[in-house]
């Protein structure tokens, strides 16, 4: 049908249709949108020592023999980046990480949502999500940030910033939701995939 007003959103929480943990206060509503914050965790892909590089087989199917698991290689490759004394990350100019949304939302078979971030990190040079902004009707967790520094600067970071906002749609003639497929990242708690 169409993108939600922020009056649409909060009529949408209130029959369950869309949650929202921890429930939004009236400054985060934007006209059609709401405003979510930065988790706790930011992760980053570590680096291999002299130049080595790895293999990925995406082509393999899901569930065969030497298929990827996204959350296998996480788990050996992607380490938490540990914040200062103060609870900054600090983002260097020309690299990627992945990081939890403070956020965890659960959205009827009849809603679908986008993640967008801020114009104000935007005009900085970082992007929050790389090319995943979508969660299908029916999805529920917390979604990962894919959050790329193209700016020069270092930007500092502390968990709750405010990072993005939330979009939900109504989806025209919704599955059933024993129909809802389960994704690999549905459900998740953090950025790796657990």
């Amino acid at each position: 049908m169409g993108l939600l007003s922020a009056n649409a959103i909060k009529a949408a929480l209130a029959s369950g249709d869309i949650k929202i943990d921890p429930h939004p206060r009236e400054e985060q509503f934007d006209s059609d949108a709401v405003d979510v914050h930065l988790g706790s965790t930011i992760y980053k892909w570590r680096s291999l020592e002299g130049g080595a590089t790895i293999t990925i087989p995406l082509w393999r199917p899901k569930g065969t023999p030497g298929a990827f698991s996204h959350k296998d290689f996480a788990k050996e490759h992607c380490p938490i980046v540990p914040p200062d004394a103060d609870g900054i990350v600090t983002l260097r100019p020309q690299t990627f990480y992945l990081a939890d949304l403070h956020e965890h939302t659960t959205l009827s078979p009849n809603i679908a949502m986008h993640i967008e971030g801020k114009s104000s990190l935007a005009r900085l040079g970082v992007g929050v999500h790389v090319t995943a902004p979508h969660a299908h009707a029916g999805w529920y967790g917390r979604l990962t940030l894919e959050i790329f520094n193209y700016g020069p600067f270092n930007i500092e970071l502390k968990p709750r910033v405010p990072i993005g906002q939330l979009y939900f749609w109504r989806v025209e003639d919704p599955i059933v939701t024993s129909e809802v497929k389960i994704h690999q990242f549905t459900g998740q708690a953090r950025a790796t995939g657990e």
